[in-house]
Order: structure tokens, then C-alpha cells, then sequence
């Protein structure tokens, strides 16, 4: 009885302390989070923290982008150093040509010769331990590329100008290769595209040849090519035929896709990750970043440059460079001198000269033995313009993995070592992971939805003349969902939850989040994981390990304290994250004035605006849960929103201008045509001629352009090969509509050029195998074509009821599948008298000539495969390929050329409004079947 009577008190005695040790922990708990509830920030706290970090971070990003070095004049500068003057020189000297199209004087004769007198005075200043030689070659070839849907290429006495700087002393057999063009697109005086970089690389021949005291020990070879913009006939010419080329181990090449600016650097490689590390290092003023590398070579940018010439023909690596601020200037008459502002030119020259020199100079130059540097691919990206920080591919996987599993062992410790005091904090990390999943998902909904109604009831690019509204279009909206989706969350699923605690969750559903996404991209291998790891990587060391005390859940320290060293924890990644979306925003922003007439551009700046703000704002949304409210925040931000939305539908959202501080044009191709269509019986079917208009934006002709022609003119749906009409390139997938305006032939005295023409020289048909079920042939054609220096063929095999065409062998010797596109035409067959047929292929041939033209002579083989029930083909009146010939005149072959004009085409761009920016030329349109 005592003892029964003793162990039942002694139960309930302990009964009775744990229910009092368990309430005493309760009170603590709830008197803890009751005083850390009155340390939250208080509305104007959080306002102005938010303000004072976004704001320097901005300004900090800002600064940095459009920081330029100050120009070297020849009379400060030392003798070896790039000057911005001596480049300026050169540039306005190349500008001064007018527009040099290859195959017209200007850019044959008078840049090349400009370029034989500079490399002449060089020459003559030059260091006696210095060899100077000089070349003028003119090749012939040919190549495909798989670019804009693929299509070939062939090029003729093009003019490529070129200059060895070699030691006197000793033969090297190891060069540096430095490319520019001379030539620029039709109508353009291509100042950035691509003067800039050839003055640029004038005085950095010039400061190379008179340096006396750091002898070269390889050489260099300056390659002034004179077809780049014949879509990189240049380049393959070079690398391709000439001697020189043999010894090229490395590339630098100069490019522009806008006007002024940082050159950035957006490709490197293939492998050799040496050559990005030289720039890395010895660049003084580093720019680029593997991002813009890996969204280059995706095919999303409608551009491309030498660099895959030298890459895929000459097995080279090397290092792309471009311009790409300003690219509303970009292939137009407002690529001018004056678009380059001071300081530009010293920042590319003082990067190029320093990585050249130690390229050629040093003894620890990789350049005669690359391979000794075994790290395969290299990521890269720079901070601020002040380092560039590189890591091989094979320690990035390692980092990633570290840093991806890290987070997720420190996570899993985390739930179970506070599931005595927080059981459910695992579940509250998938509550908060699920929520801010959820936000972006409404983030992204929301503002496409917005950006469908802008499109549909308002302005489409209302934000194209002014870049700032992106801002207030979009970025408010977007902000303002991922803030709701916070606030809704903390007052339903984490409800009466302590502030603190919450930021905590939120903080380290981020951390699941982003870990698990650098696991993602580090299993896909790809390079710009190196952003991602720098966001992920200062959070987990600084926040997760050296001081988690401070963000413990039993932590004393005040409110204001921890959010400062929150922001402190987050300003590199929010600088890199910040810095990338800008430079996007830069690109895109510009590119939406030429992504197609298909691409609505509110729908990709608003999904470019709300990826940003996930990316950007994704651990700093965590801190607003230690904010007591911020609904007059959002209140601005809404009004905000809506004020640009009315202002967006409104006439005043009107997305063009060009004015003394916006140039912001329309893009309008106008070609004055003349197209003649063929039967098989060789008898004209039909004639006309007219003015033919594309546009490559969204908006398109429903915008007034000025002319009351077009106005009162309908579209113009594709049909047939390439939609029948003079395409240049194959742009028929992106330029869906067109418009036609009647008009007289174009004469060619009156652009005083020589006349078009085609003659067929040889139409062969050869049995090559017969069997009881099928009989096949292999047709020939040769031509004999005379014309401008630019030309295209459009050819189409054609397939009928038991007979099938194909394109097997023509004049271009490379791989043919490269230049074959799938039909996109509206009416996907052809009909000749009552039988249709049907487009199997396209196949698309560019032709490019230097100033010295010959009479081209393009042949083409087709294999026909034929029902043997059928009469045999070669007694057959019955058509299997079709095929179109066109001459494009962009200059006339005057001693200063300017661009080819008829009466009819002048006044018809005489009536545009100023802000339409017209690329004009002559065009003559042969069609036939055989």
C-alpha cells in the first residue's frame, strides 16, 4: 500500500511539473513571440530599407554598365598605348565612303586602299624588330550554314585585305588572329557594324609595330574582310584558302549589334578555356558573361558572326566581342559616328591591345601550346567591369554539387534538430517552397495576361522609344502579385506565425528551392549555372554557417540589425542578378523592332520583366514578413501600374521615335520589283512589277507609315516557293504578311547598272536505273547568270502522283541538308494544267561577288523517281523542279556608288513619316519550271 500509494504521488507529481514546465514554455514562447512581434519594422522601416538598397544597387549597376574610360589623345598617350584619337581617325575616314555593300567600290577599292596607305605609314614608324606584310585576296567558294532555317552560300572574287606582323628575326609558326569587316549592310554607313573595329585594330597594329622594347615572339594577322555582311563569306574565304591560315592557333573577333557602348564578350571556345582565361586576366576593363553565350548559341537572336566560320571551318577558338548598346541603330542609316560615344573606343582598344600583347609577347603564353591547359570548357562572368571571375567546367560541376547538396544536408539537419520545438517545420518549408512556386507562377500569368491585353486593346512596344515604362508596364505588377501571394500566405497558411519564424521559412524555402534548381542545370551541364552558384553560394556560407546565431529562432538581435545584415548578406548576388536582367533588358528591348511579325514583344519583355523579378527579388521577398505592413506600398505600385497601362493604350503610348534625344525607328525593307513567272513550255504566264514591303516587328503596316499607297494597299499572305517574291535571306518563317504596290518596271539605265539575265545552258535528262517498279533519272541544269553582285536562287523539287524530285548535287560543295527548310507556304502546292503538285523541299542559294564579277554559272543535279506505269519522263511535258533567280541592286556602279534608286522608289520614300527607317534597293524576279 505505501509503496503503491508512494509511486502513484511520485507520478503525479512529475505529471504536474511537466504540465507546469510545458505551460511555463508556452507562455515563454508566446510572450517571446508577442516581444519579437513589436521588433518588426515598422512601414516606413521596411519602405526605406527596400528604397536605400534597391536604390544604390541600381545606381551601383547603373554606373557600372555605362561607365567608359577617358579617351587617350596622341599627344598625352606613350607611343605603345591605344589611343581613342588615332582610332577616331581611321573611323571617320571609313565612314566617310558612304555605305559599302560588298562588291562595290567603296568597300573594294576605297577601304581597302584606306587600309594599304595606314598599314603604309605604320610600316614606315614600325620597330626594326618588326615585319610588316600585305595581302590583297580575292577567293571564290562556297559553304552551308544552318542559320535563319538554313540556306547556302556562294561567294566570288570577294576582297579581303590582310596584314602579318610578324618578329624580323625569327619565323614563328604560331599566329593570333585579329577580324573585322570593311563592308556594311546596304544604305548603312556602318559605323559600329563594323568601322569601330577595324580602326580599332589600325591603332592597335600601330602601337604593336612601334613598340621596341617587348619584342614579338608570334605573330599576328589582321584580317580587314571584305564580305561579312554577304552572311560571313569573308571569313570562310580566309580560313578556308589562304597559307596563312594554317598558322592561326587563336581569334579575336570584333563585332556590333548596336552602336557605343561596352564590347562585351559572349562567346568563347570551343573548349580552350586558356583563351578566356588571358581575357579574364590581363583585359583591363572585363565584360561578359557565359549567359549571353549560351543564349547566343540557342538560335534566339536573329544574328550570327565569324566566330562560327572560325570555329566550324577553321577548328579554331576564340573570343566573339560585339557592341550591343543602343541596337535600335543596328543595320540602319543612324549607325553613325556620332552614336559612338567618347570613351568606347579607349575601352575596347586598351582590352584588345592588353590580352593581344600578352598573347604574342609573353613567354607564358599559351597560344603555341594550348593543349597543355586540359580544363575542357570554361565558365565565365564579370563583376561591376571590375574582375571577371572564370571557372572550369569540371570544378564548376563540383561547386554546384557542393552547394546544390550543402543547402539540402544543412535543411534536413535543420528539421530534425527543431522538431522537438517546431515538429512541423518540415512541412512548413513544402508550404513555403509551394507558395512561392505558386507566387511566380502568378507573376508570370499575370503580367502575360497584361501583356496580351496591351497588345490586343492598346500600343504593342509602347515601351520600344521608352525603356523606362518596362518599369512601371510590368515590373510593378509582377512585384506587387509575388508580394500579395506572400502577405495572403502569411495570414492563411502560416497564420498568427511569429515574424521572424516566418522569414526564416520563407528564407529557407528559397534555399531548397534554388538548390534544387542548381542541381538541375548542374546534371544538364550548362555553364551559366556559375550565376546561380554565385547567388546560392555567399547565402549558405554567410547566413547558414558564420552567422546563423544571429537568424537562430532564439536570437535577441534587433529587427533593424538583422535586416541590414540580411541586405549586406544579399548585395553581390542581387548586383550580378541585377546587372544580367539589365544588359537582357538592353538586347531585347531594341530586338523587338526585328524578331518577326509573329512575335507579340509585349509577351517577351514581360516574361524577360517577370523572370528578372524572380530572379532578382527571390531572398529579399523573405524580409517583407518582418515588416508590420506594406499596403500603401502596394497601393503606389498599383497606381503606378495602371497609370502606365492608360498610358500604353493611349495615343501617347505610340512606340516610335526618332527625335535629337530618341532614335527609336521603324524598320521598313523596300525593294522596287520586277518579277517575270515562266511555264514549262518556256512562255512567259505572268508579269508585273511593284513595290514590295516587309516589315520585321509585330505591329507591322497597322501603323500608318506616312505612305497612302500602302495605306489603302492589302496584305499580302505567303504563297508559293518562298512566297514568290525576292527574298534576300530566308526570313519567309518570321515575315508571315506583306505588302505589293503596282508600279513601272525598274529600268536600268535609269539606275544605270548592267541589265539582269538568265540564260539556261544546258537542260540534261539521264536514265541511271530502271526496275519493274520504278524508273530514275538524274536531270542537270546549267545556268549562265549576269547581274549585280548580290543574287539568291529559290529551288523547290516537286512531287506529283507516282513522281518524286530531289536535290541531290549542285555548285555548292558542302552538306546540302544545311540549306533544306520545310515548306511554309499557304498553299502547300503547285497546279500546272490539271495535275498538282506538291513543295517536298526548299532550298535556299545566296550569291556574293566582289567588285570584279564574272559570269555565274550555277549548276544544280536533281534525282527524279518515277512509277514505271507511267510514260517514261524523258518524253514527259510534265514539270519537277521549280526554280526562281533574282538579282538585288543595292549600289550603282558609279565611281562613288550610292544606293540604287528608281524614280518610283525615291518618291515612295519621300512620302514616309521621319521615324520609319526604310532599307531600299532594286530587284528583278525570274520564276521557272522545268
Amino acid at each position: 500500500m505505501h509503496n503503491s500509494s508512494s509511486s502513484v504521488r511520485h507520478r503525479g507529481q512529475r505529471n504536474g511539473s511537466q504540465t507546469h514546465r510545458h505551460s511555463h514554455t508556452i507562455e515563454n514562447h508566446q510572450g517571446g513571440k508577442q516581444e519579437r512581434k513589436k521588433e518588426v519594422l515598422t512601414q516606413k522601416q521596411g519602405a526605406l530599407f527596400f528604397f536605400v538598397y534597391f536604390s544604390v544597387t541600381f545606381f551601383v549597376v547603373y554606373y557600372s554598365v555605362y561607365y567608359l574610360p577617358k579617351p587617350k589623345s596622341l599627344s598625352d598617350a606613350k607611343t605603345t598605348e591605344f589611343t581613342e584619337e588615332g582610332a577616331r581617325k581611321h573611323l571617320h575616314s571609313f565612314v566617310s565612303l558612304g555605305h559599302r555593300p560588298a562588291g562595290s567600290v567603296a568597300n573594294d577599292v576605297d577601304a581597302a586602299n584606306y587600309i594599304v596607305n595606314s598599314v603604309s605609314q605604320i610600316k614606315a614608324k614600325a620597330s626594326p624588330f618588326v615585319k610588316i606584310e600585305l595581302e590583297t585576296q580575292r577567293p571564290t567558294g562556297s559553304f552551308t550554314i544552318d542559320f535563319i532555317g538554313g540556306f547556302a552560300s556562294y561567294y566570288a572574287n570577294i576582297t579581303n585585305t590582310l596584314v602579318r606582323v610578324s618578329p624580323v628575326d625569327k619565323s614563328s609558326h604560331h599566329a593570333l588572329l585579329l577580324n573585322c569587316h570593311t563592308d556594311s549592310v546596304n544604305g548603312a554607313p556602318g559605323a559600329s557594324d563594323d568601322a569601330i573595329a577595324c580602326a580599332v585594330l589600325l591603332e592597335v597594329m600601330r602601337a604593336i609595330a612601334v613598340d621596341r622594347t617587348h619584342p614579338l615572339l608570334h605573330d599576328i594577322i589582321f584580317l580587314f574582310n571584305g564580305a561579312e555582311e554577304n552572311v560571313l563569306q569573308g571569313s570562310h574565304g580566309f580560313i578556308t584558302q589562304h597559307p596563312w591560315a594554317k598558322r592561326v592557333k587563336a581569334f579575336i573577333n570584333l563585332e556590333a549589334a548596336g552602336a557605343g557602348g561596352k564590347e562585351i564578350v559572349f562567346q568563347t571556345g570551343p573548349s580552350n578555356p586558356w583563351l578566356a582565361l588571358a581575357w579574364a586576366t590581363h583585359a583591363p576593363h572585363p565584360f561578359g558573361t557565359i549567359f549571353a553565350q549560351e543564349l547566343f548559341q540557342s538560335g534566339i537572336i536573329p544574328s550570327d558572326t565569324d566566330f562560327r566560320i572560325f570555329r566550324d571551318y577553321g577548328k579554331v577558338p576564340g573570343i566573339d566581342l560585339a557592341y550591343m548598346k543602343n541596337g535600335y541603330v543596328y543595320h540602319t542609316w543612324y549607325d553613325n559616328v556620332d552614336m559612338i560615344l567618347p570613351g568606347c573606343i579607349q575601352r575596347a582598344g586598351d582590352n584588345i591591345l592588353a590580352v593581344v600583347n600578352h598573347l604574342v609577347k609573353s613567354p607564358f603564353s599559351l597560344l603555341p601550346d594550348p593543349g597543355s591547359y586540359r580544363h575542357g570548357a570554361i565558365a565565365f562572368t564579370d563583376f561591376l567591369g571590375i574582375f571577371m571571375m572564370t571557372v572550369p567546367l569540371r570544378m564548376l560541376s563540383i561547386m554546384n554539387f557542393i552547394f546544390s547538396v550543402g543547402p539540402l544536408i544543412y535543411l534536413l539537419r535543420r528539421i530534425i534538430f527543431q522538431s522537438e520545438e517546431r515538429p512541423q517545420y518540415g512541412k512548413q518549408i513544402i508550404k513555403g517552397a509551394a507558395t512561392i512556386v505558386s507566387s511566380w507562377v502568378a507573376c508570370i500569368l499575370t503580367v502575360l495576361l497584361l501583356a496580351i491585353f496591351i497588345t490586343k486593346f492598346g500600343n504593342s512596344m509602347a515601351f520600344y522609344s521608352r525603356p523606362y515604362l518596362v518599369v512601371f508596364l510590368y515590373g510593378f505588377p509582377g512585384l506587387a502579385v509575388l508580394l500579395i501571394a506572400h502577405l495572403i500566405a502569411a495570414s492563411t497558411i502560416f497564420k498568427n506565425e511569429d515574424p521572424w519564424r516566418l522569414e526564416t521559412i520563407f528564407f529557407d524555402s528559397y534555399l531548397f528551392i534554388w538548390s534544387t534548381f542548381l542541381f538541375q542545370l548542374n546534371y544538364l551541364q550548362l555553364q551559366s549555372s556559375l550565376i546561380i552558384l554565385l547567388c546560392v553560394m555567399p547565402l549558405c556560407l554567410i547566413r547558414c554557417v558564420f552567422l546563423k546565431q544571429v537568424f537562430g529562432f532564439n536570437s535577441n538581435v534587433s529587427a533593424v540589425v538583422k535586416v541590414s545584415i540580411c541586405f549586406t548578406v544579399l548585395i553581390p548576388h542581387t548586383i550580378i542578378l541585377f546587372s544580367h536582367s539589365w544588359v537582357s533588358m538592353e538586347l531585347f528591348i531594341p530586338l523587338c523592332g526585328r524578331l518577326g511579325t509573329d512575335v507579340p514583344p509585349d509577351l517577351v519583355i514581360g516574361l524577360l520583366t517577370a523572370l528578372s523579378l524572380i530572379f532578382v527579388f527571390h531572398f529579399s521577398l523573405s524580409l517583407i514578413h518582418a515588416v508590420k505592413s506594406i499596403r500603401w506600398i502596394l497601393a503606389l505600385m498599383v497606381l503606378l501600374s495602371l497609370g502606365a497601362v492608360c498610358f500604353s493604350i493611349s495615343s501617347y503610348g505610340f512606340p516610335y521615335a526618332v527625335t535629337n534625344d530618341i532614335v527609336a525607328p521603324k524598320r521598313l525593307y523596300v525593294q522596287h520589283t520586277s518579277r517575270t513567272f515562266y511555264g514549262f513550255d518556256k512562255k512567259i504566264t505572268l508579269e508585273d512589277s511593284g513595290i514590295w514591303l516587309n516589315t520585321m516587328d509585330f505591329p507591322g503596316f497597322k501603323i500608318d507609315i506616312g505612305s497612302k499607297a500602302v495605306k489603302e494597299s492589302p496584305l499580302i499572305p505567303c504563297r508559293g516557293l518562298f512566297c514568290h517574291f525576292p527574298f534576300v535571306l530566308p526570313v519567309n518563317k518570321i515575315v508571315k504578311t506583306s505588302k505589293y504596290i503596282p508600279a513601272d518596271r525598274p529600268s536600268f539605265q535609269e539606275i544605270k547598272v548592267k541589265p539582269f539575265s538568265v540564260k539556261l545552258l544546258e537542260h540534261k535528262v539521264t536514265k541511271i536505273l530502271e526496275n519493274s517498279t520504278s524508273r530514275t533519272y538524274k536531270k542537270r541544269l546549267l545556268f549562265a547568270v549576269d547581274g549585280p553582285s548580290h543574287m539568291t536562287v529559290h529551288i523547290a523539287p516537286l512531287s506529283s502522283e507516282g513522281v518524286s524530285s530531289s536535290l541531290t548535287r549542285w555548285i555548292v560543295n558542302d552538306n546540302i541538308d544545311h540549306s533544306r527548310s520545310h515548306p511554309t507556304s499557304i498553299t502547300p502546292t503547285l497546279v500546272w494544267g490539271n495535275i498538282h503538285y506538291e513543295y517536298s523541299d526548299w532550298h535556299f542559294l545566296y550569291y556574293g561577288s566582289g567588285l570584279h564579277k564574272e559570269t555565274w554559272k550555277p549548276w544544280f543535279e536533281f534525282t527524279i523517281t518515277q512509277d514505271s506505269n507511267l510514260p517514261p519522263y524523258d518524253h514527259s511535258l510534265a514539270p519537277t523542279v521549280e526554280l526562281a533567280i533574282m538579282g538585288h541592286y543595292y549600289s550603282t556602279e558609279r565611281k562613288i556608288p550610292v544606293p540604287a534608286q528608281t524614280h518610283d522608289l525615291k518618291n515612295f520614300l519621300d512620302d514616309l513619316h521621319d521615324w520609319v527607317v526604310p532599307m531600299s534597293w532594286v530587284s528583278v524576279y525570274e520564276n521557272h519550271l522545268f
